[in-house]
């Protein structure tokens, strides 16, 4: 087993040393702001361009808070590797990485786990938390919300927000697609969508945090799995959250 690394503060476990929940807390506010911002002219064709830099950010925050709340579980609580081998993941780290990273691998063994793993789809999420503490965070209908705001981002990134036929007429961003033109109308991204998204984000990186706390600490009692102080200490940091404005 992993020995604990003296003189640890429990901010330590957390890449960045900032829990994953309050920092993706502080990105979610940042880009309701960012998506007020108009063009410098009037263009009217740009009008929603802060709404779509700060959309296309959401779902590169939540995908990074996923994987840095299941690094910082797995550097307070090294033993549920053993859950992932039993899962038959791909969990060997290279003699390059315990190398590289012996000095700090009692804080840092989750994030170097972890680093490979996909957290970008509802699919991926889930399987990787069941995985590791037996749950599955988002519900049905969860995940086909979330995949309607991957798609809408995809639309974004990949066609410069031009409707396209493989684009489906439901999505999350709410419109008149029915009596749109494929390759000369496009999508139309507003703050109000921004901020839509940023409230089923935030519940829903909520609900893993509670989620996961609970589940841990239903692991380390099941288990009689006697933790050292700075980890202890970390552990309720899961679940932190910043106040609502």
């Amino acid at each position: 087993m992993i020995r604990s690394k003296p003189n640890v503060h429990r901010f330590e476990f957390f890449p960045g040393c900032v829990p994953p929940g309050i920092l993706f807390d502080g990105q979610l506010d940042d880009a309701c702001i960012v998506a007020t911002v108009g063009p410098r002219g009037e263009v009217d064709l740009r009008k929603g361009i802060g709404a779509e830099f700060a959309f296309i950010a959401l779902v590169a925050y939540f995908e990074g808070f996923c994987k840095n709340h299941a690094a910082s579980i797995l550097n307070i609580c090294p033993h549920l590797v053993r859950s992932l081998a039993d899962h038959q993941r791909d969990i060997k780290l290279s003699p390059v990485d315990i190398l590289d990273h012996a000095h700090n691998l009692p804080i840092h063994f989750g994030c170097l786990i972890v680093e490979r793993i996909d957290f970008g789809t509802a699919k991926a999420i889930n399987g990787f938390y069941r995985d590791l503490l037996g749950i599955s965070p988002l519900s049905k209908q969860e995940a086909k919300r979330f995949h309607a705001i991957l798609e809408d981002r995809h639309l974004i990134v990949h066609h410069g927000n031009i409707l396209t036929p493989a684009y489906a007429t439901e999505r999350f961003i709410r419109r008149e697609v029915g009596r749109s033109q494929c390759f000369v109308d496009s999508l139309d991204v507003k703050p109000a969508d921004v901020q839509e998204a940023v409230q089923f984000l935030r519940k829903l990186s909520r609900k893993i945090r509670t989620a996961s706390r609970q589940a841990l600490e239903t692991y380390i009692k099941k288990n009689n799995i006697c933790l050292a102080k700075p980890n202890s200490a970390a552990l309720p940091l899961l679940d932190d959250t910043l106040p609502d404005n």
